[in-house]
């Protein structure tokens, strides 16, 4: 197993648990004492926890990190495919649309086979493998760097490229939504494309299970008063619901 695998398992015990002890990581990834160490200084150094006295415990309003592709495509499962539906209703036969890469925009992608004369424009790889097979759907794919395990470009070519693009309606994603900091990303590339993505939308829909509303990570590409609805689930807090609605957002 990597250190990055072993670290994201770490935080997933520690979401859970809240705390976990140095004997219990020694026993259930079967490495040494030195090597945990190493793997909670470096998730401490990124203020995702605090060490305590032979263990760790989670961070008050952690900074989370990023999940591979993956590890987040059974996380929220159910949540995810809802909104995918529920963003499906708002598109029309004749858009021209972009999707934002990840699993909930992927989920949205398999629910638009059957409209007619619809333009996609995406950074995903594996929404583009799925619509390039759809007779009425015209594909653009984005270049530049591929993120290998997210399974996405990012780069200067794709900001070069939004550059010349417009679009009817731009679904984004987002690892994280919290009201100070607005929709994050831990990954800088990533941020700054999801920024040129935003630019280029009439209508910007948020796709966030509520799973994400309430945290933030490293880099923000856009504030919540930037998108014109949001789409989450129905285990959004209602206090949270009203304070987004206050910013005349639409909650879906």
């Amino acid at each position: 197993m990597f250190a990055e695998e072993r670290q994201e398992q770490i935080l997933e015990l520690l979401k859970r648990n809240k705390r976990v002890s140095n004997t219990e990581l020694i026993k259930k990834f079967g490495v040494s004492g030195t090597t945990i160490r190493i793997d909670l200084t470096e998730l401490e150094q990124k203020g995702l926890l605090s060490r305590t006295h032979g263990g760790a415990i989670l961070k008050e309003d952690p900074v989370y990190g990023e999940d591979s592709i993956s590890s987040r495509r059974e996380k929220n499962k159910e949540a995810k495919e809802c909104i995918a539906r529920k963003a499906r209703e708002q598109i029309e036969d004749g858009d021209t649309i972009l999707l934002d890469s990840g699993t909930t925009a992927l989920d949205l992608a398999a629910l638009l086979n059957e409209l007619h004369n619809l333009t996609v424009i995406t950074n995903d790889l594996q929404i583009a493998l799925k619509l390039q097979k759809c007779p009425e759907i015209h594909l653009i794919l984005l270049g530049g760097r591929v993120r290998t395990s997210f399974e996405c470009t990012v780069g200067g070519m794709g900001i070069r490229a939004l550059e010349e693009l417009s679009v009817d309606k731009v679904f984004m994603t987002t690892n994280a939504l919290s009201l100070q900091k607005g929709a994050t990303t831990p990954n800088l590339d990533n941020a700054e494309i999801k920024r040129a993505m935003m630019k280029i939308g009439n209508q910007r829909y948020l796709l966030c299970d509520s799973s994400k509303i309430g945290t933030k990570t490293v880099c923000s590409f856009a504030k919540i008063e930037e998108f014109d609805v949001l789409i989450t689930d129905n285990k959004i807090s209602q206090e949270m619901k009203e304070k987004i609605e206050k910013l005349h957002i639409e909650v879906l």
